[in-house]
């Protein structure tokens, strides 16, 4: 990972973890992303039970609790060291019986052994990342029979990226949601690669978040998008989230 890039992003996720959080304007679009989340642990929740679980960009631990729940014996890593000084207090008296580890590391060149981890997850952190170094390093880590699950956004919605650009001080200079190329290049890494799409008329509920009808919206949206990424895959590409689930690293 060249340091510039690097420092860069230690920063801006320092400040983020250390003081207001400006992502927080984001969370009028999350509210429409419940059911992905959902799904997103439903994935992890089949595979992570007495596994050993890392969890790249895991910041300030905020969803530790739910893994472990899961049964998962968990290691966090971050490059902000203020999200790992957080994710370490948040779990200073945690009373599960494989206590979690976070540490501040480098995602694309971890310290870990070959073969240490049953799953690698990530939410958002991928396109954060240098992908080819990223994808080696997972596979690198990862047990042979092994699962690396991630929930990323992607690049080809041209509404969503007139937003992006419009609120630059949201996100770090470097970040690069998605391309299907990107997805595609974990073919190199992996025997098997599933991708599934999410949130693209769904947006549109997003002015009516405080209304006594939204959820059902939603899910009127939902069942839209999940019937056209069916009937038409390529519309997919279009989809602002995508759980992306990689198995079978090439050894």
């Amino acid at each position: 990972m060249d340091q510039k890039r690097l420092e860069q992003e230690k920063s801006f996720h320092d400040k983020r973890f250390g003081e207001k959080d400006v992502r927080e304007k984001l969370n009028k679009y999350y509210s429409v992303n419940k059911h992905v989340w959902e799904r997103y642990t439903q994935m992890i929740a089949t595979y992570c039970n007495e596994k050993k679980l890392l969890e790249l960009g895991c910041g300030t631990a905020i969803n530790a609790e739910q893994w472990l729940k899961l049964g998962a014996i968990l290691t966090g890593i971050d490059i902000s060291s203020e999200g790992i000084k957080k994710a370490q207090q948040r779990v200073a008296s945690c009373t599960y019986k494989q206590k979690p580890e976070f540490f501040v590391m480098n995602a694309e060149k971890t310290d870990f052994k070959d073969n240490t981890f049953d799953i690698v997850i990530g939410t958002g952190i991928i396109h954060h990342l240098d992908l080819k170094s990223a994808y080696k390093e997972i596979h690198r880590i990862l047990k042979k029979d092994g699962h690396a699950i991630f929930l990323e956004p992607l690049a080809h919605n041209i509404f969503i990226n007139i937003y992006r650009r419009l609120t630059p001080n949201m996100r770090t200079a470097d970040e690069h949601p998605l391309k299907i190329k990107d997805i595609k290049l974990l073919r190199q890494y992996f025997h098997r690669i599933d991708v599934e799409y999410f949130t693209l008329f769904t947006l549109l509920a997003v002015p009516f978040r405080n209304t006594f009808f939204f959820n059902s919206l939603v899910e009127f949206l939902r069942l839209i998008d999940k019937t056209l990424f069916s009937l038409i895959p390529f519309l997919g590409r279009y989809a602002w989230m995508a759980i992306i689930h990689a198995q079978n690293p090439k050894k």
